[in-house]
């Protein structure tokens, strides 16, 4: 082999191994994305089951009209009728914009981020807005339950731009029915 043989082989090579290791990355890239989109969606979907599980075992909930819909209020360990424990559900964020994260919190409640974030518990993240939480409608002249609308907009930066949104409506089945 001579000396311009040896060069062009490995022009030829560097060529070759730079495309096979732009698919390599470009591979790395789109899996590590959807892996992200994945675990914000799964623990969107696991904080809404451990939600409905707390809000149907509660014997109070409320959302507080003071914190804008980002607050949920339950009360647990129901004796009589009167719960021994209060918690609360809190969408909050270090930087007080978007992404925002949805924290399980006790004894203290969410009056500030700060607090939030140093007691609570992380249960989801890259949700879009704080107002998570509602109470729902009930139609007039009904007798029903109270419940708890819960929507959970999140961010898992979809390709087509849409948010994955979870929502539910929940009703309180330790709580007296009421007649709206």
């Amino acid at each position: 082999m001579t000396l311009p043989e040896l060069l062009t082989s490995m022009a030829i090579l560097t060529v070759v191994l730079t495309a096979i290791i732009g698919f390599f990355v470009s591979g790395l890239r789109a899996e590590t994305n959807m892996n992200n989109r994945f675990q914000a969606q799964q623990n969107g979907r696991l904080a809404l089951t451990s939600l409905r599980n707390e809000i149907g075992s509660a014997c109070s909930v409320s959302v507080p009209p003071t914190y804008s819909s980002s607050v949920l209020q339950l009360g647990e360990g129901c004796t009589d009728g009167v719960s021994s424990k209060t918690v609360y559900w809190c969408a909050a964020s270090p930087t007080g914009s978007a992404p925002f994260g949805l924290y399980r919190q006790t004894p203290t409640n969410c009056a500030s981020a700060a607090g939030v974030l140093a007691g609570g518990v992380k249960r989801a993240s890259s949700l879009t807005t704080r107002a998570v939480f509602a109470t729902a409608a009930c139609p007039a002249g009904t007798t029903a339950r109270p419940a708890v609308a819960v929507a959970f907009p999140i961010d898992a930066k979809l390709p087509s731009g849409r948010l994955y949104t979870l929502s539910d409506t929940i009703t309180e089945r330790n709580a007296a029915a009421v007649t709206c």
